[in-house]
Parts: C-alpha cells; structure tokens; sequence
C-alpha cells in the first residue's frame, strides 16, 4: 500500500511538468502551422487552366460563330495540335482538331477566326493571335503549339 501511495505522490509531483511540456509543444505546432508554403505556377507548354471554358460556350451559343463555317470559325485557344507533315517541295501542313474533335488540315497564311498561321515547323505551329486587350503593347500575341513527340 506504502508503495502505491509513493508512486502516486512521485506521480502527481511530475504531473505539472507533464502538462507544461505539452504546451509548449502545443505552441510550438501553432508556430509551424501558420508558416504557408509558396507554389509557383508555369503555364509554359499548358493550357491556362483560370481560362473560363463556360464563357467560350456561351459565346458559341450566342451565335458568336453565325455565318462562318469552317476553319475560320475557329478560335485560337480551341485548337489542338495533332501532327505535322512536309512535302518534298518543302511545304508544311499540319492537322488540328477544334474544340468539337473536328479535324482540319492548315497551311502557312490559314485565316482563323481571331487569327492567322504564320509559320509551320517540323514540330510546332505559330499563330498570331489578334488581341483587343490594352494589356498588350502589340495588338497581336504569337501562340506556339508544340507537336508532343513521345519515344518508343
């Protein structure tokens, strides 16, 4: 009996220092807590994933495309590289889809509907994108679309 009482009276003893000890490390979790960590973000070789795709639909239920069918209907942040081929004249063609998997085959000089093919590569297709936007010191911007090669 003797000697629970003096296990409980060394017990209670080091009780009080017990519950500091958690306390400061209470403090010390709320210190790690609040540091936030930074995430940068590189759109390079992406589509903009803060792009709002429900005004392009509701653009495109308004009519925004009404009377022009074809590859000149098509916007710019619609297309889809698939592939790219060069005949022996040294002329590039490449194949696009639309935002409805509609196939088409462009050219150097292909109008679209807010811009142009400027240049065909081996492995990439340069549009000039037309811009309203003040932001921009051109009225144009150049999209780059990459052909993505995977190896075998």
């Amino acid at each position: 009996m003797r000697e629970l009482i003096a296990i409980g009276i060394l017990f209670l003893m080091g009780f009080p220092n017990f519950l500091n000890a958690q306390s400061e490390g209470n403090e010390k979790n709320k210190e790690i807590s609040l540091e936030r960590e930074r995430y940068d973000y590189n759109p390079e070789g992406r589509r903009d994933p803060f792009r709002d795709l429900l005004n392009i639909r509701k653009q495109m239920r308004k009519g925004r495309r009404s009377g022009v069918m074809g590859i000149r209907g098509v916007y710019t942040d619609e297309l889809v590289l698939v592939g790219i081929t060069r005949k022996k004249n040294g002329k590039h063609y490449a194949m696009v889809l639309d935002s409805r998997n509609f196939p088409y085959t462009v050219t150097v000089g292909t109008k679209l509907a807010d811009g142009e093919i400027i240049k065909i590569t081996d492995n990439e297709v340069i549009i000039r994108q037309m811009t309203k936007s003040p932001v921009f010191l051109k009225p144009y911007k150049e999209i780059v679309l990459k052909l993505n090669m995977e190896e075998e």
